[in-house]
């Protein structure tokens, strides 16, 4: 899909997919990037015109009646389009909460009109461009409160785009350590010191999403809008996880989110939108960027995935599937004369079936769960009740907590949920090879994929499964040694580091832990050993690279090896670190769980070798 990353976990479910992962980074190999998605407002906005048209009947038409839910093409009309008043309600809104989460990169907005000079207000912009592009690439797959702290350390460390391009790339994988997808700190250290080279941009972001897009290496149509609406007040869209679900809500849209029509049609509603709001707030440049960052702190803290707060909702007038689930129909109320009939020829071809008779049991267990709530309720105001001698009355309505499931439930189905794809999954063998020195064997990932260029103990890969509903029982799974004892493997594997054809270990081998760490598309399982060397391999020949070296890139990194751990016999850069090294060195979540696990099992085995000579001592 065109929208942009996942962001704000917080707010949204790991379920949603309205949003892809960030795209790998641009190569020699692959094509120049198009720009066929930058005008994706404004080209989408003239293919829907039969959809946001003016008409007599859009605005005012019934909520689409339940099971069918029969509607026209035009019902998905913004209704907010008809509704100034409520377009100022949002930014109205938005404006009395903006500081409430203590967003340090929120600042109000550069109006030229206030600096005496071009000079000064490129000057001003530039930083702003800068703070604004950074929290957006942070805040992709990443909750906003592990953000603030991170946003706040780079600024102190890099706080203009160029001493971000002058940084060393190891310090600035270093201050990403802990946010995870760490291609988006590579991305982002590329782009500026593209930007800061470019004589035209020469440290300034560009103003357009086109010009974004384009010019700026891993800024895709959401982070585009986002930098052009916010910093240079224009009226662009942006369309992420939580914008997608507010707008799905107020145009009734249940369509599939993977289809392409669906995220044209919702781009062309945000842009049509993000117009409106600046005609409606007088064309002020601080109005794009409001509108745009009122629609995600909406959806992000109160048109939430599973328990919207509707009674706070500033446009909840103009939400179609609020209206849906205030009607009758959802209630099983609706009077057949009260239901429009559409022709068969003008229906909605965007949404898919609605999902209502098959959730009638659902809707059962829910409406006795309530009931049953009720009664715990009366039992314990029933003693009250008769020390005053009165009997209490029956209610006739439906208590309030009932009526927030049933409206909840129709509200929540929106956006059209998918069924979850099943993550591959996979185990490796991580080997913690050292010496009695305290040296330790690390080695560099390759230069493109999953955590590309990080160091990391050696691994190897064991068994995989592959994605989808193949990936499930053993005919999905391919075992990489299936006959191999796993001390004889590990063997093996060091060998093969070292370059020789056997080792000799100081001591056994030993197992440290089986760690498991999830990705958002890998379910991967790590089976830790550490493995001691004799003195005398301390020298050995790391594939070409000596004690502290490191090795020119192989032919081996053009190996498109989608699994996590690597091959037997792999070439890749490795060196000796001792531990302080290790520490400092900036590894993936996963990998530095292991080392962690390795440090708690050398702390407990001095108690439980004491325990051991107390135990023996008290025999004798």
């Amino acid at each position: 899909m065109a929208i942009s990353t996942k962001r704000r976990q917080a707010s949204f479910s790991a379920s949603d997919d309205f949003s892809p992962s960030p795209s790998p980074p641009p190569s020699s190999s692959r094509p120049t990037k198009k720009d066929n998605r930058a005008n994706t407002a404004s080209s989408s906005s003239s293919k829907f015109s039969h959809v946001f048209r003016p008409s007599s009947s859009s605005g005012n038409a019934a909520p689409a009646a339940l099971p069918a839910r029969s509607h026209t093409p035009s019902y998905h009309r913004p209704l907010l389009l008809d509704q100034p008043e409520s377009i100022q309600s949002l930014l109205d809104w938005f404006i009395s909460v903006s500081t409430n989460r203590s967003m340090p990169w929120r600042a109000p907005y550069i109006d030229p009109a206030s600096y005496s000079s071009p000079a000064s207000l490129r000057e001003a912009r530039k930083v702003r461009a800068y703070q604004v592009w950074i929290s957006e690439i942070m805040l992709q797959q990443t909750r906003v409160e592990t953000v603030k702290s991170y946003w706040l350390a780079w600024m102190n460390k890099w706080p203009t785009i160029e001493a971000l391009a002058s940084a060393a790339e190891d310090d600035v994988l270093a201050a990403w350590r802990g946010l995870g997808y760490y291609s988006r700190a590579t991305r982002i250290h590329t782009a500026a010191k593209k930007v800061v080279a470019d004589p035209d941009m020469d440290g300034l972001l560009p103003e357009t999403p086109t010009e974004l897009e384009k010019n700026v290496p891993g800024v895709g149509p959401y982070t585009a809008g986002a930098i052009s609406s916010i910093v240079f007040g224009k009226a662009v869209p942006i369309l992420d996880g939580n914008v997608a679900r507010v707008l799905s809500r107020q145009l009734g849209l249940y369509a599939s989110p993977k289809a392409k029509v669906t995220t044209d049609l919702l781009w062309a509603a945000a842009g049509v939108l993000v117009k409106k709001a600046y005609e409606v707030g007088g064309e002020k440049g601080t109005v794009p960027g409001e509108w745009n960052q009122a629609l995600m702190e909406l959806g992000s803290t109160v048109c939430t995935p599973l328990k919207p707060r509707c009674g706070d909702c500033p446009i909840r007038s103009s939400c179609r599937a609020y209206q849906e689930a205030e009607a009758d129909s959802v209630k099983g109320k609706r009077k057949k004369e009260d239901v429009a009939i559409v022709d068969i020829e003008d229906l909605c071809s965007f949404c898919e079936p609605f999902p209502f008779e098959e959730e009638a049991a659902q809707d059962t267990i829910t409406s006795k769960d309530v009931e049953a709530e009720k009664q715990k309720r009366v039992k314990k105001l029933r003693q009250a009740t008769l020390s005053f001698g009165f009997q209490a009355a029956k209610s006739q309505s439906k208590p309030p907590d009932q009526d927030t499931a049933t409206l909840d439930k129709h509200i929540c189905k929106f956006p059209m949920k998918l069924e979850k794809k099943k993550i591959r999954q996979e185990e490796c063998l991580v080997c913690i090879v050292t010496t009695p020195a305290g040296e330790y064997l690390l080695e560099q990932r390759p230069s493109t994929g999953l955590l590309a260029s990080m160091w990391q103990f050696p691994s190897l890969t064991l068994c995989t499964t592959a994605a989808g509903p193949a990936a499930t029982g053993e005919q999905g799974v391919q075992q990489m040694f299936p006959s191999t004892p796993m001390p004889e493997l590990v063997d093996s594997f060091v060998a093969a580091l070292l370059c020789t054809t056997s080792i000799k270990a100081k001591e056994e081998r030993v197992k440290v832990a089986s760690i498991t760490h999830i990705f958002s598309h890998l379910h991967l399982t790590m089976h830790v050993y550490k493995v001691v060397l004799e003195e005398a391999c301390n020298d050995a020949d790391l594939d070409g690279v000596k004690r502290g070296g490191k090795k020119a890139k192989t032919d081996a990194e053009g190996d498109k090896n989608k699994n996590f751990g690597s091959k037997l016999g792999d070439i890749a850069p490795r060196r000796w670190a001792n531990a302080d090294e290790v520490e400092a060195e900036t590894m993936g979540t996963g990998m530095r769980n292991c080392w962690l696990a390795l440090q708690t099992q050398q702390q407990q085995q001095p108690s439980v070798g004491k325990a051991k000579t107390a135990a023996r001592s008290k025999k004798k």
